[in-house]
């Protein structure tokens, strides 16, 4: 406990990161998270149960919305690495973004009317401003905080902080709504308005949240070449020389199968198992073991570095799996205590993923050196490819979870008498949604760990690159300083 108050007291004492940019990078991913996890848990649900819309055009829906962030993410972190002013653009694109991110994230909750191609359009044009609203904030955000400081340490336990805020937020909104959804005795009706009511709360936090950071970070850039130097315009270029980026991005996407089967589970919780309120208890569960995680990674991160985290956390959580496909899911609290204890890894991990982006800014400045001779980071470039992965790693997991449900039988509400009527499913399409919370949850994890074990970006190889970083910083800020005096 003693050396958890002293991670604490240097968190706020940190003298490489001013604590009110430290608290206004955690507010704002706290708020964002809170309408990620609503609208990405349970929209595939709301769509199928209450909107009665099919597979197709949930698949169209989501396919076309990844076909437009793919385009707007590298424009995004373009105008973020080419604007070098001190007042900058970032907080300006929080801004804008946060209100559109949070009054879609609440009306794709809402069924408008008692037309299925009405409620499509709805739905198609709110998920569409969702996420390009979403992208604009994400890499905005994500670029202001790695700009904080070029110290790896520093970052290494700030990120590992504010993971418990991103952690905090994606609980909340998930935890909350099966409790309500429950209460509410099978009642169709208000079931679909219980569903819009946890939106519009965690939309209004969310929104105030997510204007903190607009008010508190600073815009700054922390490498700069030497003047008589032009940057080097191979912004994609050094991306592909990125391995320590391509790594984790294509373990992302392999991750997208894991996805899966988290956003089966809702089904799994309210139609297999015919208790939903399930899902709020387990999920308590989980996220105090991932807390115990995350804040065991100061102690544990002095063995294992942050690939090793996730490494290990895929392993681990897909042997929960492995041992949930050979129990079954006749004993709840059988089912409750595997998939809790598979969760256990998950903040830690969230930390880890943040840890290691931030350091591939740190490999593309001493690779651009030594492939170009221009030591050059374009964090807004990388995240902006990060999130480009992330939005085509979503389309696949909706395309894997769309097709899972309509090959296993899932039936969407109907519209009989001009009301829409919830379906019943037949046991094989019950037993159906097990598998599809269990085999993804077995591949989804211990693929990404394979993956994860060829980035050598590591160990003596990584401090050996960052000692020879810092005399690259130091000769091109000799440079600068020399030629300020000519």
């Amino acid at each position: 406990m003693g050396n958890f108050k002293e991670k604490l007291q240097s968190f706020k004492n940190n003298p490489d990161i001013a604590l009110r940019e430290q608290v206004g990078y955690i507010s704002g991913l706290l708020g964002n998270s809170m309408g990620q996890d609503a609208v990405g848990t349970y929209t595939d649900q709301f769509m199928y149960d209450y909107m009665g819309l099919k597979s197709s055009q949930i698949v169209t829906m989501k396919s076309a919305t990844t076909g437009v962030n793919i385009l707007i993410a590298p424009i995004v972190g373009a105008l973020l690495d080419g604007n070098s002013s001190k007042k900058g653009n970032a907080r300006t694109f929080m801004r804008a973004s946060a209100i559109p991110f949070t009054l879609a994230s609440v009306l794709l909750f809402i069924v408008p009317s008692g037309s299925a191609t009405f409620n499509f359009i709805w739905s198609f044009v709110l998920y569409l401003t969702f996420n390009i609203a979403d992208t604009f904030f994400d890499v905005a955000l994500s670029t202001l905080s790695v700009r904080m400081t070029p110290n790896a340490k520093a970052r290494k336990n700030f990120y590992t902080v504010a993971s418990l805020a991103a952690t905090v937020g994606s609980m909340l909104p998930g935890g909350l709504v099966p409790i309500i959804i429950e209460s509410q005795q099978g009642d169709y009706s208000s079931e679909k308005w219980a569903f819009f009511s946890v939106a519009l709360l965690f939309g209004i936090i969310g929104l105030f949240a997510m204007m903190v950071p607009c008010l508190t970070l600073r815009e700054r850039n922390l490498v700069l070449p030497p003047k008589d130097n032009k940057k080097v315009n191979i912004d994609f270029k050094l991306i592909l020389l990125n391995r320590p980026l391509l790594l984790l991005c294509l373990s992302q996407c392999v991750d997208s199968i894991r996805q899966v089967c988290y956003n089966s589970l809702p089904f799994f919780y309210k139609q297999t198992l015919n208790k939903y309120s399930m899902k709020t208890y387990v999920e308590v569960a989980s996220s105090a073991l991932s807390y115990g995680g995350l804040l065991a990674l100061p102690f544990t991160g002095r063995k294992f570095s942050s690939r090793d985290v996730l490494v290990l956390g895929y392993l681990h959580t897909g042997i929960c799996y492995l041992l949930l496909s050979l129990f079954g899911y006749k004993h709840l609290w059988i089912v409750g205590i595997l998939i809790a204890i598979g969760g256990l890894p998950n903040a830690a991990m969230g930390a880890a993923r943040r840890i290691l982006l931030a350091d591939s800014t740190d490999y593309m400045e001493w690779k651009s050196y030594k492939k170009y001779g221009v030591a050059q980071r374009n964090e807004g470039m990388i995240f902006a490819f990060n999130t480009m992965i992330n939005r085509i790693a979503a389309l696949w997991k909706e395309l894997l979870v769309n097709g899972g449900l309509s090959l296993i039988g899932y039936q969407s509400a109907q519209m009989i008498g001009g009301e829409m009527v919830e379906a019943v499913q037949t046991p094989k399409t019950l037993h159906g949604i097990f598998l599809l919370v269990v085999v993804p949850g077995i591949i989804g994890n211990l693929l990404p760990s394979l993956i994860m074990m060829f980035d050598n970006f590591t160990g003596k190889h990584k401090a050996k690159i960052m000692e020879e970083l810092e005399e690259i910083r130091a000769l091109n800020k000799a440079a600068n300083e020399e030629n300020e005096t000519v």
